[in-house]
């Protein structure tokens, strides 16, 4: 049975009325008063729709439905685009318009929901050399934008925003380019142009985006107050809503609230494997630095854990790291690795015992928290009789099978170091001067991190994180490394009673790593 849009759409169609019918019908599906397109192939196909209502409402009934053809199933999704498709070819003669629904704007936007911003960029362009008109600007500047050519983007959408001033809508697309970035100054320049703009409907967006980015530009107090400030007086504000909880999750300090994850090259690539699904062909990954120790143990595990079989790889660095990966401080820094090459670390531990591997598996596959685990890694600590310390560390190069394959073999290898590393402390707090005198890997994270966590439990301790923070801060590399630098810089930011330039420092180079 027919619905009454449908009936009333049909109705107005026929009785000579088409125009009526297309905007109706259009309306309807926009605002989800009616979620069945069966009238869209019936109209789409009609050879004589252009003469019936003219190039503009054409123009502006096939702009109005990309969104309602973008939840259709693949198939009908597919057809519907061609037929749309069919209908501009056949418009000969068009007007040049300011609105979103100018005939080359529509065909631009077309490819764009089809994901083919190339496509999408020649025929805008081609629009701009019939006339420069503000929708043209703006979405050239969109698909530059699709296309991550930020410098053409912004030239644009800038042309667009001086054509129309009080248009300042794609300022916040460009915005929300540079905030999925981290981006924060870039990004709040943007929203801030809309809020310029006094444009009330783009401003909801902008406002609450802007003092987000303001918040993380600079961590004041203030800024998150004003952010809290603009939520509480919209309520129905989602934007707000959302950004308030984010900046909740930004509080939280990475290896003490939640375990961070490495972002070195090959553990990036591994989890694209994973998504993807594509294991056939990869034998060997080319990088343009020296890989760490465990980075490429847990690239071998993981590999092994997608495919069900030992994994064969080889990895390909330009270059050496600086400073040395396989080299310590001195003769007390902890050995994990023998390089045979850059490329090839070997295990210099042995395997660990069933007994020792099952207490580090335990606590690794709890709930993390730097304070209970480390309170419970001393339960686990007093266990252990002095011959069984040093197994330990061969846990962190041999980690144990997990219960329930709850996590990514890369994460959980992270995790097993972390728990480690929380038990030999409890042993001896020499065993972190230990690890961060050691090789450059994976284990001084939480190493480091708990010496500087420890100084928020105890004043006492703190020249002796001092001294662990300013050894890893001349060790680690400014240049490649970044997840090590991060860490650090979020480690370091737990020490209490500096300055005020020693927290903005840190914040601000904490901020400028994750915008690499």
């Amino acid at each position: 049975m027919k619905s009454d849009v449908i009936t009333k759409a049909e109705n107005l169609y026929q009785s000579g009325q088409p125009q009526e019918a297309l905007k109706y019908y259009a309306s309807s599906l926009w605002n989800e008063e009616e979620s069945n397109p069966e009238l869209l192939s019936t109209w789409l196909a009609d050879n004589n729709l252009i003469k019936k209502v003219g190039e503009q409402a054409v123009c502006t009934f096939i702009g109005s439905i990309l969104f309602t053809i973008d939840r259709c199933e693949d198939s009908l999704k597919n057809h519907l685009w061609t037929l749309c498709q069919n209908l501009l070819d056949h418009i000969i003669i068009c007007e040049d318009r300011e609105d979103t629904f100018d005939r080359y704007v529509v065909e631009c936007n077309l490819y764009r929901h089809q994901k083919n911003p190339e496509k999408a960029l020649e025929v805008i362009l081609k629009g701009l050399g019939k006339g420069g008109t503000t929708s043209r600007y703006t979405f050239a500047g969109l698909t530059y934008l699709d296309l991550e050519n930020e410098e053409d983007a912004e030239k644009y959408i800038a042309l667009g925003y001086q054509s129309d001033p009080s248009n300042a809508s794609a300022y916040n697309d460009l915005g929300d380019y540079y905030f999925d970035k981290r981006r924060w100054q870039k990004a709040r320049e943007c929203y801030y142009k809309v809020l310029e703009s006094e444009d009330y409907n783009e401003c909801s967006w902008a406002e609450p985006s802007w003092l987000f980015c303001c918040y993380m530009s600079d961590p004041e107090p203030y800024e998150l107050e004003r952010l809290l400030l603009c939520a509480a007086a919209d309520l129905e504000n989602k934007r707000a809503q959302m950004l308030c909880q984010m900046a909740t999750v930004e509080l939280l300090i990475p290896n003490v609230d939640y375990l961070d994850s490495s972002s070195e090259s090959i553990i990036n690539l591994v989890r694209n494997i994973r998504e993807n699904g594509k294991t056939s062909t990869v034998t060997s990954c080319a990088t343009t630095c020296q890989e760490s120790a465990s980075s490429i143990n847990a690239m071998r595990l993981a590999l092994e854990e997608i495919t069900g079989k030992p994994s064969h790889f080889v990895v390909l660095a330009n270059r050496a790291q600086k400073p040395p990966l396989d080299k310590t401080i001195d003769k007390e820094g902890l050995v994990l690795w023998n390089y045979h090459d850059i490329n090839t670390p070997f295990p210099a531990v042995n395997q660990p015992s069933d007994k020792i591997s099952t207490l580090v598996r335990k606590l690794a596959e709890t709930e993390f928290s730097l304070s209970t685990w480390y309170q419970t890694a001393k339960e686990y600590a007093v266990m252990l009789s002095p011959n069984q310390n040093k197994e330990l560390y061969g846990v962190m190069v041999y980690p144990p099978n997990q219960t329930d394959s709850q996590y990514p073999a890369e994460d959980w290898l992270s995790r097993v170091q972390f728990a480690a590393v929380c038990i030999l402390a409890q042993i001896s707090l020499d065993e972190i001067d230990k690890i961060c005198k050691g090789q450059l890997d994976w284990p001084i994270i939480p190493a480091f991190t708990l010496a500087a966590w420890l100084t928020t439990q105890d004043a006492s301790y703190i020249p002796r994180a001092e001294k662990i923070l300013n050894l890893i801060e001349n060790r680690i590399s400014k240049e490649n490394y970044c997840f090590f630098e991060y860490a650090f810089t979020c480690a370091a930011y737990l020490l209490p009673g500096k300055d005020k330039n020693y927290y903005t420092k840190l914040w601000q180079w904490r901020q400028s790593l994750t915008e690499k």
